[in-house]
């Protein structure tokens, strides 16, 4: 293997049954200028540490390990003992699409105006569909996080924006990075086709962090640490947001408005038990 260049940053934490799909992709790349750092985050199942040492005797993979503090504090930690330009945080229970790194590594190599590479998201799982990454600029971004965390950027990013920040816990840390890059100046480059792949599930910390108490309170920590932009763009963004709202509110009306959805409906109420 030679130096690496590229750096692929994996949280773990009891994440066993889907480790190895994530590694798989990731030497599915082809290159053998690639390592995977691993940062086990305090798990406690034996399925995922075995997992784990199985992973640390493979080559072109190191493991830490840590007691658990979070995704931003394992990532952190992840890129201090990575070695390569460039960085690609990887989920354990997310993968890669055979060709991700073909096609977003020369973009970083024949740009240097650009830090971030991001792509389209096949979101599978508990959620369907292809999540089509909306533009890496303000005021999108304080609407929303519009990319997602796999995306590929130069370490000199993360060195210049600080890293991931580890008060944010439940959720919003890759939104929080974003904002900081982006604010900072730094410029990415879209790729518009489904290279990585996004699970969720019913242990995703991401299904939690859409309860209201908890994405609730994320969003209260972005707009406290990022006042002073939510302030210079007021007017966009809170527009941006009520522009979200409405469409995401049209498109459930032309869902409960579909023909079969309505029957469907109709159908479970007619079996459903009548109480007396």
């Amino acid at each position: 293997m030679t130096t690496p260049r590229i750096s692929v940053i994996m949280p773990v934490f009891n994440a066993g049954a889907d480790l190895e799909r994530a590694l798989a992709s990731v030497a599915a790349q082809r290159r053998d200028d690639v390592e995977v750092v691993c940062v086990d985050d305090g798990s406690t199942d034996p399925a995922t540490i075995a997992a784990l040492d199985a992973a640390a005797k493979r080559p072109g993979v190191t493991v830490h390990r840590t007691p658990n503090r979070g995704p931003s504090a394992a990532r952190n930690l992840a890129i201090e003992h990575a070695r390569g330009i460039y960085v690609l945080p990887l989920d354990a229970d997310d993968w890669l699409a055979p060709d991700y790194l073909a096609k977003t590594v020369p973009v970083l190599d024949a740009e240097p105006d650009v830090g971030i590479v991001h792509t389209w998201i096949g979101l599978v799982g508990g959620h369907h569909g292809v999540w089509r990454t909306g533009r890496f600029a303000l005021p999108e971004l304080l609407v929303r996080c519009t990319i997602h965390v796999t995306a590929l950027y130069r370490r000199a990013l993360w060195v210049d924006v600080g890293g991931y920040d580890p008060a944010f816990v439940e959720t919003a840390e890759d939104w929080d990075f974003w904002l900081r890059a982006v604010s900072r100046g730094w410029a990415a480059r879209e790729v518009p086709e489904v290279l990585a792949y996004y699970q969720r599930s019913v242990t995703s910390r991401e299904r939690k962090a859409r309860q209201p108490d908890v994405s609730g309170r994320g969003m209260r920590r972005i707009v406290t640490k990022h006042r002073a932009l939510y302030e210079q763009h007021l007017e966009a963004a809170l527009v941006g947001m009520y522009e979200h709202l409405a469409a995401t509110s049209l498109t459930l009306e032309r869902f409960y408005g579909n023909p079969a959805v309505r029957t469907a409906l109709r159908v479970r109420d007619w079996l459903r038990p009548r109480t007396p």
